[in-house]
């Protein structure tokens, strides 16, 4: 029998025959932690009743208490994640135990520890004598596993199937959930194989499972909370009394008046201000709203970060956070996940292609000519054999776009003639309708066909104007800095060579966002991320719309989502996230208002009538219209 397994049986016996402690972990938490000021934004020693909400949950996390599983499914800046790094430490001092704690993947779980487990275990004198002052291979203490007389913490990624499946565990954190990914090295889901690993020590383990959530339909820590008693924190009204679940919808403000955000109570309707939430939070109590799901094993609860502590994120945050995120699918996504605790349910559904072709009728955009309000150009490109397709797009302010032109480049791409006309692309300058002279700032290239001929030609042109490209859908942002890859044709070595991975799924998603915009035909307003289009051939509409979110059932029978193509050609939607993801690289999401205005050379306008036309000349189409037939390039 494998030593550690066989050390982990004895100790799990020894355990059944001692009395727990009766210290609570509230109690050793605020006699023992001490927070340092590269963790904590509250430097000093660990208070519980900042965070009131967390009491309840730490009380059962307590080894006198009989609940085996918490789960807890939760906004941002509530500390909850300190509370699972307590209870690692409370575990260590006072029911030494084989223990395991993971994070989504190890890098992350390396930041953890250096940030703040290893500070942690040095700053708390009892911990410290346990582990070893020393930290050495030798001394039986490394980065991922910490020995202590009495079991072994091990720290590891939910992408690591041999770490999740090396030993019995009496207690386990597990951090992030919906971020694990579903399956392992092939041998399932990570918590069901770490969830295997409590089973030697019966009644005696405990699990504290905790996660923002994610898609509606695929989240983990969804899943299990409504498989519980499901318990709302119920705060009382400074006015009227009666307790109420903080909700987003009772959040009231002024748009672009932060300062007027005040909370509404739901019963008196009466006016509760930002000063009132430290009284309210101390006041409150968990209530389980599923009561007939009650079990003395298992407890879930949910709380957003409206009920964040005063000092920490603010209602008037929240509303500006809000108002960031209109127009921008990722975004608002992130903010439903991350501030209010709350799946999101996915547009699987493409935009109507007839209403995108129908607008571009009526804008008169002309073509390669930019509008005043034009800041910079960026270009996306798809290589095919015969030819390469190029769409260059003008960024306003709120990263409204225009479309400046559609160009098909035909040619062999294994030959030079073709990369000559984007070379002459690239070098294209285009005046705007106030005379200005911009060209194009970052074309980005695809390099998933011939990335030999792409690095050659990038090569020429150099990386301050030519980003070659390739599409990654786990990348959950616009794009991840450069990577080495190697240049293979055929097995032979050609070289290496700088690409820029791309966030497809993340962009298109955004971008499907964008295109549901309108505009506000009342005050003339444009969204942010509205997107113009100069007249085109309907087929180009169906190919920037030519693929939906659908969930796939993969080969072990677990639901996955994935981009599907509704229509052969979807050209148009990829280099539109090309030419936008060169937009991100040059940083536009960054930009403050005078840089804006320092890149136009002068204020730009929000009104449809400034940008593009007059509201009445903008109809938006109510009903699904059959678009003409067209002929040429696009009907192949």
């Amino acid at each position: 029998m494998n030593p550690i397994k066989k050390f982990s049986l004895i100790a799990a016996f020894l355990l059944a025959l001692k009395p727990e402690p009766k210290l609570s972990l509230r109690d050793w938490s605020e006699k023992n932690r001490i927070l340092d000021n590269k963790s904590s934004a509250e430097p000093g020693r660990y208070n519980a009743s900042r965070t009131p909400f967390n009491i309840e949950i730490m009380d059962n996390l307590s080894l006198h208490s009989p609940v085996r599983k918490i789960i807890v499914m939760k906004g941002i800046q509530l500390g909850l994640t300190e509370v699972g790094n307590n209870w690692i430490g409370y575990i260590i001092d006072q029911a030494p135990s084989p223990m395991m704690a993971i994070q989504p993947t190890l890098d992350m779980m390396k930041r953890n520890v250096k940030l703040r487990l290893d500070p942690m275990f040095d700053t708390i004198p009892r911990i410290a004598e346990k582990m070893g002052r020393k930290r050495s291979r030798e001394g039986g203490n490394t980065m991922f596993q910490k020995d202590y007389p009495g079991g072994s913490l091990v720290l590891t990624g939910a992408n690591s199937a041999a770490s999740l499946s090396s030993m019995p565990v009496r207690f386990l954190f597990l951090d992030e959930v919906d971020r694990y990914p579903m399956d392992v090295d092939g041998e399932g889901s990570p918590i069901s194989l770490a969830e295997k690993r409590t089973a030697t020590f019966g009644y005696k383990k405990k699990i504290f499972e905790i996660s923002t959530p994610t898609i509606e339909g695929r989240s983990v820590i969804e899943n299990d909370f409504l498989k519980t008693d499901q318990r709302y924190f119920f705060v009382p009204c400074p006015h009227c009394n009666e307790k109420q679940i903080l909700v987003f919808k009772n959040l009231k403000w002024e748009k672009g008046k932060y300062d007027s955000c005040h909370y509404v109570c739901e019963h008196c309707k009466g006016k509760i201000e930002q000063r009132h939430k430290t009284w309210m939070l101390h006041n409150g109590e968990w209530i389980a709203t599923k009561p007939e799901n009650s079990s003395p094993d298992m407890v879930g609860y949910h709380i957003s970060t409206l009920y964040s502590p005063d000092g920490w994120m603010s209602w008037a945050e929240i509303a500006k956070e809000w108002e960031e995120c209109q127009g921008d699918e990722p975004k608002m996504k992130a903010f439903i996940n991350t501030i209010l605790g709350e799946t999101y349910k996915e547009k699987t559904e493409a935009p109507e292609w007839e209403a995108l072709y129908e607008k571009s009728q009526l804008y008169g955009l002309p073509e390669n000519k930019p509008l005043g309000s034009v800041a910079f150009l960026t270009a996306g490109v798809d290589v095919q054999g015969d030819r390469l397709e190029v769409e260059i797009v003008g960024w306003m302010r709120g990263r409204n776009s225009q479309q400046i032109d559609y160009r098909v480049l035909l040619g062999d791409t294994n030959e030079k003639d073709v990369w000559d006309q984007l070379t002459k692309v690239l070098d294209e300058p285009f005046e705007t309708e106030d005379k200005r002279t911009l060209h194009i700032r970052y074309m980005a290239v695809d390099t998933g066909y011939r990335p030999d001929k792409v690095n050659d030609w990038a090569k020429l042109h150099g990386p301050t104007r030519v980003l070659p490209v390739r599409g990654d859908e786990k990348v959950q942002a616009p794009f991840m800095p450069p990577r080495v890859v190697d240049l293979n044709k055929q097995g032979k070595k050609l070289g290496k060579m700088k690409v820029w991975h791309v966030g497809v799924s993340y962009l298109k998603g955004q971008l499907y966002g964008w295109l549901r915009l309108n505009v506000n035909l009342e005050t003339g307003e444009v969204p942010a991320g509205y997107c113009l289009f100069t007249k085109r051939d309907p087929h180009y509409f169906r190919g920037l719309t030519a693929e939906a979110i659908q969930p796939v059932r993969n080969n072990r029978g677990m639901i996955t989502y994935q981009w599907v193509k509704k229509y052969e050609r979807n050209e148009p939607l990829d280099v539109r996230v090309y030419a936008t993801a060169a937009a991100y690289v040059l940083g536009f999401d960054r930009w403050t208002p005078e840089k804006w205005e320092k890149e136009i050379q002068k204020p730009v306008a929000t009104k449809v009538k400034n940008v593009v036309a007059a509201p009445k000349e903008i109809k938006e189409v109510k009903k699904k219209k059959r678009a003409p037939k067209s002929s040429g390039y696009w009907d192949k």
